[in-house]
């Protein structure tokens, strides 16, 4: 399946265009010899590749540096270190995320609902609520309910609004996901067809979501329900060829743009050489898995070698069982439901052993976190045990956007530093793409600024 990414790259791309509006020639600009449209199970591939790509690709990025796992060292990704950054940086992937993850997830959608195949409109409805939900995440404020909408530039939907409708979608794609159909097997590169897996990371999802919004009741019963094993972890496949199937941060990092980001310094590295070994953990392997001294780039960079997170053919995480279960974590803390939390902590350490089996993660106990213990510095035990349930996720998740939501939700709980002083935070959103506030008559007014947290974070 890896060796088809650039056919069905090649395919979202075309299905940017498809729903424009007719042109005065109609017909004179169709070439016989190209396709003009695809049946909707690949139109479903091409739409995973899409979304596989903006969600691990520069939106990525910019979280890891915000997040501080990574440092920027040159031009463009310099300014970012700094904090130093413009609405036109954000073009590609406003525009990715719209035209060619939602619009082609829609167009999957009708087609279809037309033929009644709920199990393919099901899988697509996740892809919508996954990709939006991410993009509200960053942005805040987002045109949503009317987008896409011909001839009328759409009204920006409020932040807490969109995540409502997200939950509605997901449910309903439970749903649709349960009901007849025609699989899509081989089509589908996330699960190849396996239901029941789209089901439980459709319920991931919600537990995320709800997480956003700080409903940690509802985001426990999610997470009970989501996805049970490694097994079940959505990935974005990738075959390692060079600008058409390679992991984003290693085409990034070792062809395009090298020389631009590093991670050297950064807090993620420091965690993992050294500062968060105990009697019961030893993070050696895991840093070896994220981080290299080998690269070439910086003194330490992203690990784009082979066996590395970030090497070629690296598939990339979207949801997984060890977010699944932090999430639960830290539902279970907040609610002071200690012994369930640390069962849950104890499962992703679990997980850890049996991955990264040069490092050390033995099982902790309660005592570990009461005052006095290997992991309280003068808190409640409660509160010692929520900032470790947050910073293995931290750790868990190197390179994806999740952790930029927990750092500002959390009001940064973990301690991730700023990277100028003068700066009042770390950045809080996303700035709106310059390209919507060019077109689009109904951005806000003021535009949000970087420092601005988002209606959820405030």
């Amino acid at each position: 399946m890896k060796t088809s990414l650039r056919y069905y790259l090649l395919l979202a791309l075309l299905l940017v265009g498809l729903g424009s509006c007719e042109k005065l020639t109609e017909g004179y600009d169709i070439n016989p010899n190209a396709p003009q449209d695809a049946p909707a199970d690949q139109q479903l591939t091409a739409v995973q590749v899409s979304e596989g790509f903006v969600l691990s690709g520069e939106m990525a990025r910019t979280a890891g540096l915000f997040s501080d796992y990574f440092t920027g060292t040159d031009r463009q990704y310099e300014g970012l270190q700094n904090y130093t950054t413009v609405s036109g940086d954000y073009d590609n992937m406003w525009s990715n995320t719209f035209t060619l993850v939602l619009a082609n997830a829609r167009i999957v959608t009708q087609k279809a609902e037309a033929v009644q195949n709920f199990q393919l409109t099901g899988i697509a409805q996740v892809l919508e609520a996954q990709m939006i939900g991410m993009a509200t995440s960053v942005w805040g404020d987002i045109p949503y309910s009317q987008a896409l909408q011909p001839g009328q530039p759409a009204p920006f939907d409020r932040q807490s609004d969109i995540y409502a409708s997200v939950q509605t979608l997901l449910s309903t794609a439970i749903t649709n996901l349960g009901r007849t159909g025609i699989n899509p097997q081989e089509r589908d590169i996330y699960y190849g067809g396996d239901l029941a897996k789209w089901r439980a990371a459709a319920h991931s999802l919600k537990a995320r979501f709800y997480m956003h919004v700080r409903n940690y009741p509802q985001a426990a019963a999610e997470a009970r329900l989501g996805i049970a094993s490694p097994d079940g972890d959505m990935l974005m496949p990738y075959g390692g060829t060079v600008s058409t199937s390679a992991n984003p941060y290693y085409d990034f990092i070792d062809i395009n743009r090298t020389g631009y980001m590093g991670a050297a310094g950064s807090y993620g590295v420091r965690l993992l050489q050294g500062e968060r070994d105990n009697a019961r953990t030893n993070e050696s392997a895991r840093f070896e898995y994220f981080y290299t001294t080998e690269a070439g780039y910086s003194d330490v960079d992203p690990n784009i070698l082979e066996g590395g997170a970030f090497a070629a053919d690296a598939d990339f995480p979207l949801i997984t069982y060890v977010e699944t279960q932090a999430i639960l974590a830290e539902a279970q803390a907040r609610a002071n439901d200690l012994t369930g939390a640390l069962a849950s902590l104890n499962n992703i350490r679990a997980y850890n052993r049996t991955t990264f089996t040069g490092g050390t993660y033995a099982a902790y106990t309660l005592a570990d976190f009461a005052l006095g213990g290997l992991l309280n510095t003068g808190q409640s035990q409660q509160q010692a045990l929520l900032r470790e349930i947050l910073t293995e996720k931290y750790l868990s998740l190197i390179g994806q956007i999740e952790p930029y939501n927990d750092v500002r939700r959390t009001n940064n709980l973990i301690g991730v530093p700023k990277k100028r002083t003068d700066a009042p935070n770390i950045p809080q959103r996303y700035l709106i793409a310059q390209n919507e506030v060019n077109a689009n008559p109904n951005v806000p007014d003021p535009i949000p600024g970087l420092y601005e947290p988002t209606e959820v974070n405030r």
